[in-house]
Parts: C-alpha cells; sequence; structure tokens
C-alpha cells in the first residue's frame, strides 16, 4: 500500500499548486467578498475554522476550493448565501432551466448579493438550489450527493465487483498489520469510485461501533481518495510506530485527532499520522 502524510493543513490537499480557472475565479470571488465586509485574513480564518495560510493560498489560486462544510462557515462568517461560495467552487454548475453559470454569471450574483443583500429576483430559486438559513446547507449536500450517486450509477452499472482482501484491520486499539491478500471479497461495483486500487479489509474490535462499523464486517478502502478528507472520514491509518488503525480523522490546530466512535476508546494524537485509505462502503456479511 502506498500511504499519504497528513499534516496540519486542514483541508483537503492538492496535488499541485498551479493556478487554474476554477482556482482563480474561487480565490477572487473570497477576496472581494472578505473585503466588502472588512474582514482580514485571520478573522476569516478564526471564524472559519482553517488557518490564515489555507485562506491566503485560496485567495491566490494555489489551492482547489474547499469542501461545502467549509464554505457554509465561510458563508456564515462573511454574512453571503452558501450557494453563491458554491457556484464559485464550482459545486452547483447549471441554473434551474440548465444553463451553464459562467463566471461573468457567478460574479454578478456575488455583486447583487454584496450591494442589494440578494439577488435580482430576490431569490437563490435560479441556481435550482435554494438556501436561505444555515441549515439549509444540509439540504445542498443531500442533493449533490444524489447527483453523484445518479452519475456513479449511470457510469458503473456493471457486474459485480471482486477486490482482494488485505488481512485485517483493528476498529480498537492500533496494532501492526500484515498486508498480505488473504482471498476476495465480492461487492455491487455501483457507487464505488472508479479507484483501480480499491481493497477491502475485515475489522476487528468494537472502537467504531457508533457509527455502524462492527468486529467482522469488510470495509472497502480507496487509496486515491485518502486525500480527499472530510473532518471525520473513517480512514486506515498507520501511525508513526508502524501500528495501523481504523478510526474517523479530525483535523485540530496542533495536528491530527485519530477519534473512535466508542467512549471506551481515548482520542489518539499526532502531529502527522500516514493514511492507507478512506472507507467508501461498508460490506456485512451474514452466515
Amino acid at each position: 500500500m502506498v500511504d499519504s502524510i497528513i499534516t496540519m493543513d486542514h483541508n483537503t490537499p492538492s496535488t499541485s499548486s498551479e493556478p487554474t480557472p476554477i482556482r482563480r475565479r474561487f480565490g477572487n470571488i473570497l477576496r472581494k467578498i472578505r473585503k466588502v465586509r472588512g474582514k482580514s485574513i485571520y478573522e476569516l480564518a478564526k471564524d472559519g475554522q482553517v488557518d490564515a495560510g489555507y485562506i491566503s493560498r485560496l485567495e491566490n489560486a494555489h489551492r482547489n476550493p474547499p469542501s461545502p462544510r467549509i464554505l457554509q462557515r465561510f458563508a456564515d462568517a462573511l454574512n453571503v448565501r452558501a450557494d453563491l461560495l458554491m457556484m464559485a467552487a464550482g459545486y452547483l454548475e447549471f441554473d434551474k432551466s440548465g444553463r451553464p453559470l459562467d463566471e461573468e454569471e457567478i460574479v454578478r450574483r456575488v455583486e447583487a448579493e454584496l450591494t442589494q443583500g440578494h439577488v435580482s429576483d430576490g431569490t437563490a430559486a435560479d441556481s435550482g438550489i435554494t438556501v436561505k438559513s444555515r441549515g439549509d446547507i444540509q439540504d445542498v449536500l443531500r442533493q449533490l450527493e444524489d447527483m453523484k450517486k445518479n452519475l456513479m450509477d449511470a457510469l458503473t452499472e456493471g457486474p459485480n465487483h471482486e477486490l482482494p482482501i488485505l488481512g485485517h484491520i483493528p476498529a480498537g486499539f492500533p496494532v501492526g498489520v500484515e498486508e498480505n491478500t488473504v482471498g476476495k471479497l465480492s461487492v455491487e461495483k455501483t457507487g464505488l469510485p472508479n479507484d483501480p486500487s480499491l481493497f477491502a479489509v475485515k475489522v476487528t474490535g468494537d472502537s467504531l461501533v457508533g457509527v455502524g462499523i462492527i468486529e467482522g464486517d469488510y470495509v472497502i478502502l480507496s487509496p486515491m481518495l485518502k486525500n480527499a478528507l472530510d473532518q471525520g472520514s473513517v480512514c486506515a491509518v498507520r501511525l508513526d510506530n508502524d501500528e495501523v488503525t481504523l478510526k474517523r480523522v479530525f483535523f485540530a490546530q496542533d495536528g491530527v485527532i485519530l477519534r473512535a466512535a466508542n467512549p471506551e476508546y481515548k482520542d489518539i494524537k499526532r502531529q502527522t499520522v500516514s493514511v492507507i485509505g478512506k472507507v467508501v462502503r461498508l460490506v456485512r456479511q451474514f452466515s
């Protein structure tokens, strides 16, 4: 397996720091909103629960736009509709009639929000997704997940997929794990990421019972998505002593927190850890 180093940066690492059109668009719009709202980078960083350096890199087009959850925190801090930031970030690409939302149209809506408090028609309805209050971001996320699932279903229809089972992994106290193929797991291909390095491991221990993962389950891990983590993503993680564990990953100011979903287990705190893969599916077999 190939590991990925996670450092203190809270957000999804980019494979390159080179500016791209969508990075420039989002960076310019974020900077414009921040300045109009009279926020410093440090103030936005504090309210958005991210590093000031991360915001600087966003505004200078050196990082990909953040996840929807971080965008919601930015929207709250800047008193701006979350769907406008999601348009700027590329999550919402079409209006209600199916017309593409180009940069000029997105900028127009942002300027209308900043100067009048709302877009010209008084709603966000023409984006196809309404965001009227802080809690409505959950509706946006659910609709995005439905859209993603429908797209993946259309792209991945076909026979079951056989994945290698690389031993077991402890959902408890970290232990050494032998990374040998011990069998094959047949799973429905629909909905799985297009990652040729997908593999499965069998779970031992009970530290993740709170999120529905119990001993004897199989989890499918995607090494490709190890750099696409939200707060609380369940991952296979290698510690600095080469021990391995399955935990929820959280980013903090002073490092990385590996957290169970069982009060019997204490947090594991490290400056850095190596992510082996992100859990993308749970498989439970009944005899």
